[in-house]
């Protein structure tokens, strides 16, 4: 097919020759000068040309993209040597897909393309490398150079992932959990100091609520960071649809977030059985219905749990009557990517779709349009398959 028949929705198409590409290769691999700058380069930088492919790179990005073969590399677009999940979403490639227009370093090439001036962004790229997904943050900066009559860009790019770490755990640990522990020293302050025992009971029971948030937040942090090391263990049982329907409206039906919210757990016909690690279960599921009592902010609005199954599998929702705008359901699942406006938020759904793909063995979809409202699915296996 021409490039030019080629479908798009954020930057060009068009692809150079593989005769192009070898003479822009030949171009920079045979200066001394421009060889020596690029590995003086300590992070990943990588020369591309008008169409947005690879014609130099240096040693660090060979590592990065976990390509030794020159010829294998070159050629290849940032997202494709990447293996970026939606680089291949459009025929034309990277660069041309819904989920380009999100995209730090999309943007920052097209800007550098279109107005011949440097530029940084920041971008957050999921990877599929041998069947996991691997979730990179980078600073990138692009840079025009024109060279031997011809543009092309200069991109190199900054690993900020232990800084977007930090700065995660910083809005949890230093706010989330310093407001809980603030709110469980207020309640016991209270309740040295209340005669009544009716009053005593409802403090009692808020201190015992307040207790097991910090816990859990706590619980939370620390098995989303053996999920990203790899060291997460896994409990799996043999666990009842209805019974654990039932635990999840339990925890949530007097949670903070419900109150004035019609939260509605709908229970199947049939009980069913299927296996897997019911905390962290509980947990993913958690993440989602909190999400959905936080978007829901009119008392007549509904928020539904409901489960259904087949042979193969079970499926737990959650449907609220939101829909979630299209510029941000292209980043949903990201890394550090947040609706909310304070900075160091957004670890909810990218630690529910690490958890239950990755450990349980699940998938983790949503829709969400005027039509459904928005609905978040988990997938789970009936059978617990470690392999």
């Amino acid at each position: 097919m021409d490039n030019l028949e080629l479908k798009t929705y954020f930057d060009t198409p068009e692809r150079s020759s593989a005769e192009e590409i070898i003479r822009d290769y030949l171009l920079f691999h045979l200066n001394p000068i421009i060889t020596q700058i690029l590995e003086g380069i300590p992070e990943l930088a990588v020369i591309i040309n008008k169409n947005r492919q690879i014609v130099a790179f240096n040693k660090k990005a060979a590592e990065v993209f976990h390509i030794s073969e020159t010829e294998k590399l070159l050629g290849n677009r940032i997202g494709e040597a990447l293996n970026c999940i939606y680089s291949k979403e459009m025929e034309a490639g990277c660069g041309t897909s819904k989920y380009c227009c999100e995209c730090g370093a999309a943007k920052a090439i097209k800007f550098t393309d279109d107005n011949k001036i440097n530029t940084v962004e920041e971008s957050k790229i999921i990877a599929n490398l041998n069947g996991k997904e691997f979730y990179y943050e980078f600073l990138v900066n692009t840079q025009p150079i024109k060279f031997k009559d011809s543009e092309f860009i200069l991109f190199t790019v900054k690993d900020i992932s232990s800084q977007k770490r930090k700065e995660a755990l910083e809005r949890i640990f230093f706010h989330d959990i310093l407001n809980t522990a603030s709110a469980i020293e207020g309640i016991a302050k209270l309740l040295s100091k209340v005669d009544n025992e009716e009053e005593s009971n409802e403090l009692i029971r808020a201190l015992n609520e307040a207790s097991n948030q910090l816990l859990n937040e706590i619980i939370s942090q620390r098995d989303l960071r053996n999920a990203e090391d790899g060291k997460l263990n896994v409990d799996i049982k043999i666990i009842s649809t209805i019974d654990f329907l039932k635990a999840v409206e339990e925890v949530y039906k007097n949670h903070e977030l419900a109150k004035n919210k019609n939260l509605i757990v709908e229970y199947p016909s049939e009980c069913n059985e299927f296996e897997c690690d019911r905390t962290l279960l509980l947990r993913s599921l958690g993440n989602l219905i909190k999400n959905a009592l936080e978007a829901s902010d009119e008392k007549d609005d509904i928020i539904k749990i409901y489960s259904y199954c087949n042979h193969e599998y079970v499926y737990f929702n959650v449907y609220n009557n939101k829909v979630i705008p299209e510029n941000i359901q292209l980043q949903l699942f990201q890394r550090s990517f947040s609706t909310k406006s304070t900075k160091g938020r957004g670890l909810g759904l990218y630690s529910v779709k690490l958890i239950v793909e990755q450990y349980l063995k699940g998938k983790v979809t949503f829709v969400s349009n005027d039509a459904l409202g928005t609905i978040f699915t988990i997938q789970i296996p009936i059978k617990f398959n470690a392999n």
